[in-house]
Protein backbone atom coordinates (compact mmCIF):
# COMPACT_ATOMS: atom_id res chain seq x y z
CA UNK A 1 0.00 0.00 0.00
CA UNK A 2 1.36 3.45 -0.90
CA UNK A 3 0.80 6.29 1.53
CA UNK A 4 1.68 9.92 0.87
CA UNK A 5 2.82 11.66 4.05
CA UNK A 6 4.42 15.10 4.23
CA UNK A 7 5.45 14.97 0.59
CA UNK A 8 7.14 11.59 0.96
CA UNK A 9 5.68 8.48 -0.62
CA UNK A 10 5.94 5.51 1.72
CA UNK A 11 5.36 1.92 0.75
CA UNK A 12 4.34 -0.22 3.70
CA UNK A 13 4.65 -3.97 3.18
CA UNK A 14 4.63 -6.49 6.03
CA UNK A 15 6.55 -4.47 8.59
CA UNK A 16 8.75 -2.78 6.07
CA UNK A 17 8.84 0.93 5.28
CA UNK A 18 10.19 2.07 1.94
CA UNK A 19 10.63 5.76 1.31
CA UNK A 20 10.91 7.61 -1.94
CA UNK A 21 14.58 8.10 -1.07
CA UNK A 22 15.18 4.37 -1.60
CA UNK A 23 15.37 3.56 2.07
CA UNK A 24 13.89 0.50 3.68
CA UNK A 25 13.70 -0.04 7.42
CA UNK A 26 13.17 -3.76 7.77
CA UNK A 27 11.77 -5.95 10.52
CA UNK A 28 15.14 -6.20 12.27
CA UNK A 29 15.55 -2.45 12.23
CA UNK A 30 18.14 -2.71 9.49
CA UNK A 31 18.22 -0.11 6.78
CA UNK A 32 18.36 -1.37 3.23
CA UNK A 33 19.50 0.92 0.45
CA UNK A 34 17.60 0.61 -2.80
CA UNK A 35 18.94 3.92 -4.06
CA UNK A 36 20.48 4.39 -7.47
CA UNK A 37 24.22 4.13 -7.78
CA UNK A 38 25.96 7.15 -6.29
CA UNK A 39 23.58 7.47 -3.32
CA UNK A 40 25.33 8.06 -0.01
CA UNK A 41 26.40 4.95 1.88
CA UNK A 42 25.64 6.72 5.14
CA UNK A 43 22.40 8.52 6.00
CA UNK A 44 20.61 10.01 8.95
CA UNK A 45 16.94 9.13 9.20
CA UNK A 46 14.47 11.13 11.26
CA UNK A 47 11.58 8.72 11.78
CA UNK A 48 8.50 9.95 13.61
CA UNK A 49 6.38 7.06 14.89
CA UNK A 50 2.78 8.22 15.38
CA UNK A 51 -0.61 6.77 16.26
CA UNK A 52 -3.28 6.10 13.64
CA UNK A 53 -5.54 8.73 15.21
CA UNK A 54 -3.51 11.74 16.33
CA UNK A 55 -4.37 14.42 18.84
CA UNK A 56 -3.57 18.09 18.17
CA UNK A 57 -0.29 17.81 20.12
CA UNK A 58 0.85 14.79 18.08
CA UNK A 59 -0.06 16.58 14.86
CA UNK A 60 1.93 19.61 16.00
CA UNK A 61 4.94 17.44 16.86
CA UNK A 62 4.82 15.80 13.41
CA UNK A 63 4.57 19.21 11.76
CA UNK A 64 7.45 20.62 13.81
CA UNK A 65 9.62 17.58 13.09
CA UNK A 66 8.98 18.04 9.37
CA UNK A 67 9.76 21.76 9.58
CA UNK A 68 12.93 21.19 11.60
CA UNK A 69 14.32 18.60 9.22
CA UNK A 70 13.30 20.29 5.98
CA UNK A 71 14.43 23.77 7.01
CA UNK A 72 17.66 22.62 8.61
CA UNK A 73 18.80 20.04 6.06
CA UNK A 74 17.42 20.94 2.62
CA UNK A 75 20.76 20.24 0.89
CA UNK A 76 21.27 16.98 2.80
CA UNK A 77 17.75 15.83 1.95
CA UNK A 78 18.38 16.60 -1.72
CA UNK A 79 21.59 14.56 -1.79
CA UNK A 80 20.08 11.70 0.24
CA UNK A 81 22.17 12.09 3.40
CA UNK A 82 19.09 12.98 5.47
CA UNK A 83 15.73 11.25 5.19
CA UNK A 84 12.46 12.13 6.93
CA UNK A 85 9.80 9.47 7.29
CA UNK A 86 6.61 8.94 9.30
CA UNK A 87 5.38 5.53 10.50
CA UNK A 88 2.02 4.61 12.02
CA UNK A 89 3.13 2.51 14.97
CA UNK A 90 -0.39 1.16 15.56
CA UNK A 91 -0.67 -0.34 12.09
CA UNK A 92 -0.25 -4.11 12.56
CA UNK A 93 1.90 -4.26 9.44
CA UNK A 94 4.53 -2.21 11.28
CA UNK A 95 4.55 -4.38 14.43
CA UNK A 96 8.02 -5.86 13.93
CA UNK A 97 9.50 -2.51 12.99
CA UNK A 98 7.92 -0.96 16.09
CA UNK A 99 9.34 -3.77 18.19
CA UNK A 100 12.82 -3.38 16.70
CA UNK A 101 12.89 0.29 17.73
CA UNK A 102 11.13 -0.34 21.06
CA UNK A 103 8.26 2.05 20.27
CA UNK A 104 5.55 2.29 22.93
CA UNK A 105 4.04 5.65 22.02
CA UNK A 106 4.52 8.54 19.63
CA UNK A 107 8.29 8.91 19.32
CA UNK A 108 10.87 10.57 17.14
CA UNK A 109 13.76 8.19 16.47
CA UNK A 110 16.97 9.41 14.85
CA UNK A 111 18.86 6.66 13.02
CA UNK A 112 22.45 6.66 11.83
CA UNK A 113 22.32 4.31 8.85
CA UNK A 114 25.61 2.93 7.57
CA UNK A 115 25.27 0.83 4.45
CA UNK A 116 22.31 -1.46 5.00
CA UNK A 117 22.41 -1.35 8.80
CA UNK A 118 21.15 0.96 11.49
CA UNK A 119 24.60 1.60 12.99
CA UNK A 120 23.08 3.55 15.88
CA UNK A 121 19.72 4.95 16.79
CA UNK A 122 18.19 6.87 19.61
CA UNK A 123 14.83 8.29 20.58
CA UNK A 124 14.45 12.05 20.88
CA UNK A 125 12.05 12.29 23.84
CA UNK A 126 12.37 16.03 24.45
CA UNK A 127 9.98 16.73 21.56
CA UNK A 128 7.18 16.29 24.12
CA UNK A 129 8.52 18.79 26.64
CA UNK A 130 9.47 21.31 23.95
CA UNK A 131 6.27 21.25 21.90
CA UNK A 132 5.19 24.56 23.47
CA UNK A 133 8.57 26.15 22.69
CA UNK A 134 8.85 25.96 18.93
CA UNK A 135 12.30 27.57 18.45
CA UNK A 136 13.79 25.24 21.08
CA UNK A 137 11.94 22.26 19.55
CA UNK A 138 13.33 22.98 16.06
CA UNK A 139 16.86 23.43 17.41
CA UNK A 140 16.62 20.20 19.46
CA UNK A 141 15.54 18.09 16.46
CA UNK A 142 18.18 19.69 14.23
CA UNK A 143 20.87 19.09 16.86
CA UNK A 144 19.86 15.42 17.15
CA UNK A 145 20.06 14.92 13.38
CA UNK A 146 23.25 16.97 13.10
CA UNK A 147 24.90 14.87 15.82
CA UNK A 148 24.86 11.81 13.56
CA UNK A 149 25.36 13.78 10.35
CA UNK A 150 28.61 15.35 11.55
CA UNK A 151 30.11 11.92 12.23
CA UNK A 152 29.91 10.99 8.57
Amino acid sequence: MKVRVLGITLLVVSAMVVSAAGLRLDVAGDVRADSPQGAPARRVIACYFHRTQRCPTCLKIGSYVEEAVKSGFAREIADGRVVLTMVDFQDPRNEKLVSAYKITGPTLVVIDAAGDKAAEWKPAPKVWSLVGKKPEFLKYVQDEVRGYLERQ
